[in-house]
């Protein structure tokens, strides 16, 4: 009988969070091999904003991995860097006015473009490990192992397969089956116009605040600005509330000016300065989230973590921290399984693995869930004309939910789940 391949990991997709996965692995020299659809490692879309908890994650991958996305970051200037994002109202009536300041010690606001981020992973990992235009198209398991199936026509093995290949997950997708609704993600019945413009001009529209992260609530929606590629440019993202269901099968429509006039004709002067330098014709990014989760993430030596498993609204900044966190704990639990058997039977994998979702499945639900939320308490709160109590009422759940989501112990959270996982394994 031939003798089997040393345990490897194979990761599916090369974006934040597969490389976030890779660095993990290659820090605790547990094997990998990276299988990426595209001919490299890109990522579709423009800003981001990683939060305290973001950088923890990614210190607790690799010090000098933090400490380089964390150098990279935008911040804000001195001696404001411990906000998180500053609140003012974007309507016409009190237009430019703050409302509160969300504070987020202690590293603050932390904004980059997605690939500048995306750079700076891939320059950690290397394509020694990557395989390109590998776009899987199928999946089984035998023999102790996951064998993959890819468009051209190769079949590679590996002793565990980890989905990280984001919203439009086909890992997910077979998983789960083609027709099964748990299998695509779901229209949020939101959207955004988007643009990056250059630093001078934002500054010419909305003064030297637009070196700061701000979010403007106003009519159906919010308008949120901040600096990336080291200051030198503005992220700009007009989110809007879209109510019915989403007819069509792209998810980035083309041509949507006089759309966007539409739905911006009731914002303040402040915004429309800014919307001036925006593509007069630009894409309404529509977006979608899984609506719909499976009881489990996990099918035998199959793991879905990231975006592949809990998309979500971009609305708290939250999604490629949960990414890394997901790396993170999800390394240091094989690592300390294959610690004691560096050929783990599908046992000891499925205790592995349970151990991980039941360490993570609660706070990702819950940071999801939070994300799908905070979309419409922004949108309707102009709208609603709060004030006083009511308004500080909505201001301090907003304070508590950000303080939950950012207030991790990423290390404690990794030893729950190797307890979890000695626990199980005790059981037998």
């Amino acid at each position: 009988m031939p003798q089997k391949d040393p345990f490897t990991v194979a990761i599916i997709g090369g974006g934040l969070c597969g490389l976030s996965l890779a660095i993990a692995l290659k820090t605790r020299r547990i094997p990998f091999k990276i299988y990426e659809a595209r001919t490299s490692f890109t990522e579709i879309g423009a800003g981001i904003n990683v939060g305290p908890n973001g950088i923890k994650a990614l210190r607790a991958i690799n010090p000098s991995l933090g400490e380089k996305v964390y150098q990279l970051a935008t911040r804000n200037p001195e001696p404001y860097q411990d906000v998180w994002m500053y609140f003012k109202y974007g309507g016409k009536e009190r237009d430019g006015e703050g409302i509160f300041t969300l504070m987020a010690s202690p590293s603050g606001t932390t904004t980059m473009h997605r690939q500048e981020f995306l750079a700076a992973l891939a320059g950690e990992i290397g394509v020694g490990n990557a395989r390109f235009e590998k776009k899987l198209v199928g999946y089984e398991q035998r023999d102790g192992e996951v064998v993959m199936s890819f468009a051209d026509g190769s079949v590679e093995t590996a002793g565990l397969m980890v989905g990280c290949d984001g919203i439009h997950s086909r890992v997910r997708t077979i998983m789960f089956g083609e027709g099964n609704p748990i299998s695509k993600a779901h229209f949020n019945h939101d959207g955004a116009y988007r643009a990056v413009i250059p630093i001078e001009k934002a500054v010419e529209a909305v003064g030297e605040s637009a070196r700061y992260v701000q979010c403007h609530l106003g009519p159906n929606g919010y308008f949120i600005m901040y600096p990336v590629n080291g200051g030198t440019t503005v992220n700009c993202g007009a989110w809007i509330r879209r109510e019915g269901p989403w007819e069509r099968e792209e998810w980035l429509v083309p041509d949507q000016g006089e759309q966007f006039q539409e739905d911006m004709k009731d914002w303040g002067e402040r915004v429309h300065r800014v919307m001036k330098y925006f593509d007069p014709n630009p894409i309404f990014w529509a977006q979608h989230q899984h609506a719909k989760q499976p009881d489990s993430f996990q099918q035998g030596r199959v793991i879905l973590i990231g975006d592949g498993a809990h998309s979500m609204p971009p609305h708290n900044g939250a999604g490629a921290s949960q990414a890394a966190e997901d790396a993170y704990i999800l390394s240091e639990v094989l690592i300390s399984l294959l610690g004691k058997n560096r050929e783990p039977s599908d046992g000891d994998i499925k205790r592995a693995l349970t151990a991980f979702e039941d360490v993570r499945r609660p706070r990702v639900d819950r940071a999801q869930r939070q994300s799908v939320n905070t979309g419409p308490e922004w949108y309707g709160l102009t709208e609603r004309k709060l004030k006083g109590p009511e308004l500080e009422e909505v201001i301090q759940s907003m304070h508590l939910r950000f303080d939950w989501l950012w207030s991790i112990d990423i290390e404690a959270e990794a030893q729950k789940a190797k307890d979890r996982m000695n626990e199980l394994t005790s059981k037998l």
